[in-house]
């Protein structure tokens, strides 16, 4: 989840950090304008999607995803350089969605009683989107066979962790960069691991897992990050 060297570069009308330059090798060869084009852009990663969860990524080859789409394996290569692009590109939609939730939440965030909603409010939001968008799991566990996709997993958990020690620096401006950063890597963590673990529960004892780090975990660990805060360096 720690970063190393990063780049940026624009997707999706976002920008992410790369930690890794082969991220931008797996990324698609080319973003279709023409509606025809862009439709089966779309085709090819709605496809994608069903196949993955349907059979697991490690069992889908790319010649799968044309045949389902029906298009050539020349066309589909058109736009992909391999499997882990499509799964890359899906990914980062999902991740998209996700930074713009998060920033809202913890740009509302302007006292410390307001933190501990907005990381309730993070995790609820994360396993509800996990749970009712069809693939979000399969592509992030898609995303785990991958180093190069990993590695752009790790830097949007360091996206929110940044997002989150900002907040936490406007309530508590005595906090460190470090200091905050690290609070904000704490949080993410506990967030991300608590959602992927439920979401492969059935649907009550998810929910059940989700209120339980909520009230043992997330909640007396911010009052307690809070409380160290308040100490004088």
């Amino acid at each position: 989840m720690f970063m190393r060297e990063s780049s940026r570069k624009f997707v999706k009308g976002q920008y992410i950090s790369m930690t890794d330059q082969s991220l931008a090798e797996i990324l698609p060869r080319k973003e279709p304008v023409q509606a025809r084009s862009r439709a089966r852009f779309e085709r090819i990663l709605e496809v994608a999607v069903e196949l993955v969860v349907t059979k697991g990524v490690d069992a889908v080859a790319m010649s799968d995803i044309a045949g389902t789409a029906e298009i050539s394996i020349a066309s589909l290569y058109q736009y992909f350089p391999d499997k882990a692009s499509i799964v890359a590109t899906l990914a980062e939609r999902y991740n998209a969605e996700g930074r713009v939730c998060v920033a809202e939440v913890f740009a509302a965030v302007h006292q410390p009683t307001d933190m501990i909603p907005a990381v309730c409010t993070m995790i609820d939001s994360y396993y509800e989107f996990f749970c009712a968008v069809p693939g979000a799991r399969a592509i992030w566990q898609a995303t785990q066979s991958d180093k190069r996709l990993q590695a752009m997993d790790d830097a949007d958990m360091e996206f929110h962790a940044a997002t989150i020690s900002v907040a936490f620096k406007r309530i508590k401006p005595a906090l460190s960069k470090g200091e905050a950063l690290r609070l904000g890597r704490l949080f993410t963590g506990i967030v991300g691991t608590a959602v992927r673990a439920a979401t492969v529960m059935k649907p009550r004892e998810g929910r059940a897992m989700i209120e339980a780090c909520k009230e043992i975990v997330l909640t007396p660990s911010v009052e307690r990050a809070l409380e160290l805060t308040k100490r004088p360096s």
